[in-house]
């Protein structure tokens, strides 16, 4: 059965604002703020190209309140200046051409340097951004004062609302937690009177500069997920006494600080969608203010639980990154054009790792929208040959069509989606399935697109049809070294997760980047006793994604009892297994009955190259064309290429 998703796309009225929908773009810091902290031309165009899409409003993460912030706090919304006004006043004016509102999310920033991850790691309590055992009472007085300007300055920009940010281990939620908070005056932790001051004062101060004419949103932690926290029933006893000073509460979960926890505010790919549903559902009956939640819901998800009763509404950031046409597409009864976020969490990676702009595995052009603006429409249409029908050259496709071109696609096999199909076949991997079937689907439904299965293109056979460009995808080869031949135990990792192989019940992988840390956790819940091991320290295992995908999945292989050894190197094969040796010289034996190995790929050089004649233009996209292949890089090659046709 259809959803017609009514509910989600009724409007609801927020304080003095009403939203179109019940659909707002959750506060994320997307990078893009002049290193003075000022609005640049990539944020405005960032931002229009998530409102075009039928979101009701969107909230810009990270504005700091913090007066006098010194030179390195770089590419941050700096709230506490009034330079930013003019700027913001043009974000804001901009948005509601769409006719979407826009909310400015309010916080103070440490200005201890260094990451969260790079802090002492032995501390007797978690690190959080501002520990308010720390502050002198003229110090919070200033941060009050601090958050009251910045909400001031808002509302001379013309932002509709405000988000207060309280959780993830920022200031105000500190206050209420008897772990972090040591006080012993007034703001301490001895009554839920005294835990609740600091809030309760900070949005008194707020409401007295800006009165009525702002929304107040709330964001609030239901689980630190950390022993000694705050209970739900007193998390609900705090949101009820700021109730009457807000206009919505968001509920969410976790803490930045803790690297292990970290996932849980930025679900990946192996959580299930909707974690924080529940909790809502509880603070929703308990209050008298709507409820919103974020937690990778799917609009599916949020149609149900708004008709529920559960939430009033739906906040979400990747959704909307990967398609912000995902409301409009909903409305127009649409939704299978939706092009599905797969929780990668590059976006996140880029802007909290790198110290980069922004960016989305799936959805090339968000982010880099000034960087394809001056880029021509094609002056003729042309005769386009892609080679391959995996992520890279599905993407070359529909964008080269879109532009007017004539595609054709070849692929060698019966079916389109190359190394997708096995990236997706894990159960707690659908987001890649989903993605994958969109993509397919999508090439199909477009005009201009040829698609040739079970057809090898050969160079003779591409030059002799007279292509003016030629896109090269024909992906890499998976590296299997000889022994996996010579032992009938032994198996490739992707024959593995595709079920064309069959393992055992003692299961060695050797590899632990990615793809190996996946096959062990999905041969694990298989019931299987597996062990994992690489040349690499088991700190590395899991590398080469995002840093908080890769911490989710150690902890579900620890969970799971999967055995990591980490700095070994592979000698030989036995009749009991493998022998392996350590970094001392010492032999290490491990005993199985089925090997997966999983040593990555090694593009075609050679078959790439007989390509280079069959056309004027020619370029190699995809996993031929880099020594790692990625589905980010597979998309953004494909994208380029047949963008710059």
């Amino acid at each position: 059965m259809k959803t017609d998703y009514k509910h989600v796309l009724k409007p609801i009225q927020i304080g003095p604002m009403k939203l179109k929908n019940r659909v707002s773009f959750s506060p994320v810091w997307p990078s893009f703020a002049t290193a003075d902290g000022h609005v640049n031309q990539a944020l405005i165009e960032w931002v229009r190209g998530i409102v075009s899409g039928g979101c009701a409003c969107i909230n810009i993460g990270c504005g700091t309140v913090n007066r006098d912030l010194p030179a390195y706090i770089t590419h941050l919304l700096r709230l506490g200046e009034e330079s930013v006004v003019n700027e913001l006043s043009m974000l804001c004016d901009m948005t509601h051409m769409y006719n979407c509102k826009i909310g400015m999310e309010l916080f103070a920033i440490s200005l201890e340097a260094g990451g969260f991850e790079n802090r002492d790691k032995h501390a007797a309590k978690p690190v959080v951004e501002i520990d308010p055992t720390d502050l002198t009472k003229q110090q919070i007085k200033d941060y009050i004062e601090d958050f009251a300007n910045a909400a001031e300055r808002a509302m001379r920009c013309g932002f509709d609302s405000l988000v207060i940010h309280g959780a993830h281990g920022q200031l105000p939620g500190c206050f209420l937690s008897k772990l972090i908070n040591e006080r012993t005056d007034e703001y301490g932790t001895q009554s839920m009177e005294n835990r609740t001051r600091f809030t309760n004062e900070l949005l008194e101060a707020i409401r007295a500069k800006i009165g009525n004419r702002m929304a107040i949103e709330y964001r609030i932690n239901a689980n630190d997920m950390i022993e000694g926290s705050p209970t739900l029933e007193e998390v609900i006893e705090f949101a009820q006494s700021i109730s009457d000073k807000i206009d919505l509460l968001h509920v969410s979960r976790g803490m930045h600080s803790i690297q292990s926890l970290a996932p849980y505010i930025n679900q990946p790919i192996y959580f299930d969608h909707g974690i924080n549903l529940e909790d809502a559902a509880k603070i929703k009956a308990a209050v008298n203010i709507p409820v919103t939640v974020v937690g990778s819901v799917t609009l599916e998800q949020a149609e149900e639980a708004i008709r529920a009763g559960k939430i009033d509404m739906v906040s979400m950031a990747r959704g909307l990154m990967a398609d912000p046409n995902l409301v409009k597409n909903a409305a127009h009864g649409e939704p299978e054009k939706t092009r599905p976020c797969i929780r990668c969490n590059q976006c996140i990676h880029k802007t909290h790792y790198q110290l980069a702009p922004v960016r989305c595995t799936v959805n090339a052009k968000m982010g880099m929208e000034t960087l394809y603006q001056p880029v021509k429409e094609p002056e003729k249409q042309k005769k386009v040959a892609i080679i391959g029908g995996g992520a890279a050259g599905l993407e070359a496709a529909r964008t080269a069509a879109s532009r007017g071109h004539q595609v054709v696609l070849y692929e060698k096999s019966d079916c389109l989606g190359g190394v997708l199909n096995m990236a997706g076949a894990a159960e707690f991997k659908k987001d890649i399935k989903n993605y994958c079937e969109w993509s397919i689907r999508a090439v199909k439904s477009m005009d201009g697109i040829e698609i040739k299965l079970g057809v090898e293109a050969t160079p003779e056979m591409i030059e002799a049809e007279n292509y003016d460009t030629v896109l090269v995808s024909i992906g890499a080869a998976p590296v299997i070294p000889p022994f996996v031949h010579e032992d009938e135990r032994c198996f490739w990792v992707g024959d593995v997760e595709n079920g064309i192989a069959k393992t055992g019940q003692e299961v060695l992988i050797i590899g632990a980047g990615l793809t190996g840390c996946e096959a062990a956790l999905a041969q694990s819940r298989q019931g299987k006793s597996v062990t994992l091991v690489d040349m690499i320290p088991t700190d590395r295992f899991g590398s080469g994604g995002a840093t908080f995908n890769q911490i989710a999945i150690i902890n579900m292989l620890k969970e799971s009892g999967v055995t990591m050894l980490g700095g070994l190197k592979m000698l030989k094969t036995d009749e009991n297994g493998a022998v392996f040796e350590n970094e001392t010289g010492e032999i290490v034996n491990i005993a199985c009955d089925s090997m997966v190995v999983s040593f990555g790929v090694r593009s075609n050089d050679e078959l790439v190259e007989a390509y280079q004649e069959t056309a004027v233009d020619v370029v190699a996209i995809g996993d031929c064309n880099t020594r790692q292949g990625t589905l980010y890089h597979a998309v953004h090659s494909g994208h380029e290429a047949g963008y710059l046709i």
